[in-house]
C-alpha cells in the first residue's frame, strides 16, 4: 500500500511533467499528427514552468471526493514543486535525490533512494521534462495520439514497483496548453487535475 505522502509526490510530479507538456505545440504548428519523437524534443526545450492546478481525488474506501487548490513549478534541470493552498497548507519539492514534504504537522525530509518505486518515478518524470525517449522507454510504454486542436499522452508503467501502483497516466491539453491530468491506481483510487499555465520559457 503506497503511503499518503508518496501519493501525493506522485501526483505532483505528474502535474509538472505535464505542465512542461504544454511547451508542445507554439502557435505555428500544424494540423498534422504527432509522435512521441516530437512531444520529447519540444520537451527538451522547457526551462521553466509555473501554473495553477485543481485536483479532485477519489479515494476508493470513501464516498466523499478530496479536492486540492495549488501552484505548481518546474526549474530545469531537477527541481519540482507542488505548493497546495486549499483546503491546508503543504508543499511538496523534490531537487535531486531529495524531497521535503511540509506540513501542518511539521516537516519531513526523505532521500528518493529510500523509496525505489519514487526514485523510478521521478527519474521517468525527469526524462520527459528533459527530451530523453530512451531514460523514458525504460519505465513506460508511451502512446500519443490526437492533432493540435486535442492530443493525449498515454503513459503505461511496465516497471514492476511502479506498476504495482499506478495502473496509467493520462494527459490531454488543446493546442498549446495542457488542461487535464488522469492518474488511475492500482487501489482503485483516482485523481483528475485541471491545469491553467501561467509562464512557461
Amino acid at each position: 500500500m503506497i503511503s499518503g505522502h508518496r501519493r501525493r509526490a506522485f501526483n505532483a510530479l505528474c502535474a509538472i511533467a505535464a505542465i512542461a507538456a504544454g511547451e508542445l505545440f507554439g502557435g505555428g504548428a500544424s494540423a498534422q499528427a504527432l509522435d512521441a519523437s516530437e512531444l520529447l524534443g519540444t520537451l527538451a526545450r522547457v526551462a521553466h514552468s509555473t501554473a495553477t492546478f485543481e485536483e479532485t481525488r477519489t479515494i476508493a474506501a470513501l464516498t466523499a471526493l478530496i479536492v486540492r487548490r495549488g501552484t505548481l513549478r518546474y526549474v530545469r534541470p531537477d527541481q519540482l514543486e507542488m505548493v497546495v493552498t486549499a483546503p491546508a497548507p503543504e508543499r511538496i519539492e523534490i531537487s535531486g535525490d531529495n524531497v521535503t514534504m511540509e506540513s501542518r504537522s511539521g516537516t519531513r525530509r526523505v532521500r528518493l533512494t529510500q523509496f525505489p518505486a519514487a526514485a523510478v518515478w521521478v527519474e521517468s518524470v525527469r526524462a520527459t521534462l528533459a527530451g530523453d525517449q530512451q531514460a523514458l522507454l525504460r519505465y513506460f510504454r508511451v502512446r500519443v495520439t490526437g492533432r493540435i486542436a486535442a492530443w493525449t499522452l498515454e503513459l503505461t508503467p511496465f516497471d514492476n514497483e511502479l506498476a504495482d501502483v499506478v495502473n496509467r497516466i493520462v494527459i490531454t491539453g488543446v493546442q498549446d496548453l495542457v488542461n487535464r491530468i488522469e492518474i488511475d491506481e492500482r487501489s482503485g483510487d483516482r485523481s483528475v487535475m485541471v491545469i491553467t499555465a501561467n509562464d512557461r520559457r
